[in-house]
């Protein structure tokens, strides 16, 4: 989430006082937690996965979110579950949402400090809505911090890791660290969990997902989703720095959590950013947002992977121009040199032909199953920076686009040679990229 909307929390915090009148049901010592019966199972049980030991925590995101998820509460189907654990300033503790309390419902209470951006604490929560919360299908809500495909700058959590460390969602700052500035006990980045390690947690924990829900920034790119395939079904995120507000949680939980097409998600939040009556919160934020089928990926991949062969990269002797190929965040010191986040579609369109075009877009058409965008979108750094988006040819999934200049500013990166971290994708190997990248950074321009 990007904090350019920050001075508008005020919007938002006008029912705080209702919140935690209503989180007062969370104490340490509530050792009653209701679980439904084991042999109960629910149509679907709902995660929503708070990492709030950060900047969004330190500016009350997660409890002007949570006021929304107790608003929200009435939508909640007799046979459907949501559940939301919550790590900030306080200890973890995971909460039943229920239709029938106006009290969320402890069921875990932490009582030590725990790394939210730890796969291993993802693997145990997930692993005990698993066995304590059955159900038929589960969703997943992920919210925080987020950086898309690039590494993690901190794996706290894993101190043997190889140099280059692909992925990272979240930011936990630990005890004694600063929230507000994102900053550990050490004063460096808090820790993140690297996406592969994210899959492998899932995995392990035994839960199979209906849905990821991505409620953090430049989450929906193809290397992400593809490292995420054999953990869920679907995965619905944005290419861009979202707002720090994120998804109206009343709405989403209403027509979208639970919804049996997880494309409904995708429509209530784009409806929610341009809602006018929602101004005073999204003002002109813009969004771009889509969902992806990951049994789809595969394909994608080996149709890619054909098709880079006859493409203008491996035939043509000069460098094609994609200086104005859409793209979804500016490449930039202020964002510490993340890549551009092209879009998939509009990147491959401009180096195949139109022939081949029209066999991969079928190929996209069932991977992408639903995307919707704002005719522009507020990008940063300046107040007044905003991206255009190509509303005829995007897709609404980004993908890594290899560029000489990722190698030129690698020592002004804090996340290193970005082509290299490339390289170290399954994506790269899946799509073909081995034969054709570093043909790709040698083409004069």
């Amino acid at each position: 989430m990007n904090l350019h909307t920050c001075n508008r929390l005020a919007a938002r915090l006008i029912g705080l006082l209702v919140l935690l009148t209503s989180l007062c049901a969370c104490h340490d010592d509530d050792t009653n937690p209701s679980l439904w019966p084991k042999d109960k199972v629910a149509r679907r049980t709902v995660l929503i996965y708070m990492c709030a030991q950060n900047s969004l925590g330190a500016n009350h995101y997660h409890q002007s979110d949570s006021i929304e998820i107790m608003q929200g509460r009435q939508f909640i189907a007799p046979n459907d579950r949501l559940l939301l654990y919550v790590d900030d300033a306080k200890y973890p503790r995971l909460m039943e949402i229920r239709a029938s309390s106006d009290r969320p419902v402890l069921l875990r209470q932490w009582n030590q400090e725990v790394n939210s951006a730890d796969p291993q604490t993802l693997c145990d929560v997930a692993s005990w809505v698993r066995q304590h919360c059955p159900a038929e299908e589960y969703g997943l809500v992920l919210w925080s911090h987020a950086d898309g495909w690039i590494p993690a700058t901190n794996k706290e959590y894993s101190r043997s890791a190889s140099t280059f460390a692909p992925f990272s969602f979240g930011i936990d700052v630990g005890t004694g660290g600063s929230m507000s500035g994102d900053r550990d006990l050490t004063g460096t980045p808090g820790p993140q969990m690297d996406i592969t390690d994210m899959a492998q947690a899932l995995e392990e924990s035994g839960i199979h997902l209906r849905y990821i829900l991505f409620d953090a920034c430049l989450m929906q790119n193809v290397e992400s989703d593809y490292a995420l395939r054999h953990a869920t079904d679907y995965v619905v995120a944005s290419p861009m720095a979202i707002s720090a507000y994120g998804g109206n949680y009343t709405h989403l939980i209403q027509a979208g959590l639970f919804s049996p097409q997880v494309e409904d998600i995708v429509t209530t939040y784009y409806a929610d950013i341009i809602d006018p009556a929602q101004n005073r919160v999204y003002g002109d934020y813009g969004i771009v947002i889509s969902c992806v089928r990951t049994a789809a990926l595969d394909s994608l991949a080996h149709t890619i992977a054909q098709l880079l062969p006859n493409s203008s990269i491996a035939i043509d002797d000069t460098m094609p121009n994609f200086n104005d190929v859409q793209h979804y965040h500016p490449y930039h010191s202020h964002y510490y040199y993340r890549p551009k986040q092209h879009d998939l579609r509009s990147t491959m369109q401009r180096i195949l032909s139109e022939k081949d075009m029209q066999r991969l877009d079928e190929v996209l058409a069932q991977a992408i199953t639903c995307k919707r965008a704002t005719t522009r979108f507020w990008a940063g750094p300046s107040n007044w920076s905003y991206i255009n988006v190509d509303t005829t040819n995007y897709c609404g999934v980004a993908a890594f686009l290899p560029q000489p200049a990722y190698t030129q500013n690698a020592n002004a990166c804090i996340f290193g040679d970005l082509n290299e971290q490339f390289r170290q994708t399954e994506w790269y190997r899946a799509a073909g990229w081995t034969d054709y990248d570093e043909r790709l950074l040698r083409l004069p321009l």
